[in-house]
């Protein structure tokens, strides 16, 4: 029976670099990336105030649950933000988490507007994605990014255990933001 894991988080936390790293270590594994979905089909109506996709979030959880069913892979790894809206059936979601401060760096690094920056080291502070990926899926793992990430990743993949840790990072939102 395929393990199907669901890898979301605010832009920024490093979903894409563990999801590839992951997929390269599970063998069998077929990597679903929401982004390339949205383009390919183009499910997205019209783009928001920065140049982002509005996504018809329907037709987005349609497309990704029928790729994810016709998958003949062991593993079949979901990765994007915005599926932490979404329920992929039968999933273990993992939710990736980042320091404000990195987030800050990553966000300018690609040259998001401010008022973006802002909404997303909101969103990662108050762990929007977290709390709504809970509300989908019947375990949900948060996990920090960096060292040892993906060994984490990989363990739930593979059926194992992860210590719950609440990742707090509200008491640094207000010194982030005083930054932008």
């Amino acid at each position: 029976m395929k393990k199907v894991i669901v890898v979301t988080g605010t832009p920024g936390t490093g979903k894409t670099t563990l999801s590839q790293k992951l997929a390269g270590l599970l063998g069998s594994c077929e990597l679903i990336k929401a982004n390339d979905i949205v383009r390919e089909k183009k499910l997205f109506t019209s783009y928001d105030r920065y140049g982002s996709m509005i996504v018809n979030m329907k037709k987005l959880s349609a497309e990704v649950n029928r790729r994810v069913a016709k998958s003949k892979a062991d593993f079949v790894i979901v990765e994007g933000h915005l599926l932490c809206d979404i329920k992929v059936r039968g999933a273990v979601a993992i939710v990736i988490r980042e320091h404000l401060d990195t987030l800050l760096g990553r966000l300018k690094e690609r040259k998001y507007a401010r008022q973006k920056i802002e909404d997303n080291i909101v969103s990662e502070g108050t762990d929007y994605c977290g709390v709504r990926a809970s509300g989908l899926y019947s375990q949900v793992y948060e996990v920090a990014g960096g060292r040892g990430a993906l060994q984490k990743m990989l363990k739930i993949a593979k059926g194992g255990r992860v210590a719950a840790k609440d990742i707090d990072l509200l008491e640094e939102l207000n010194g982030v933001l005083k930054k932008l």
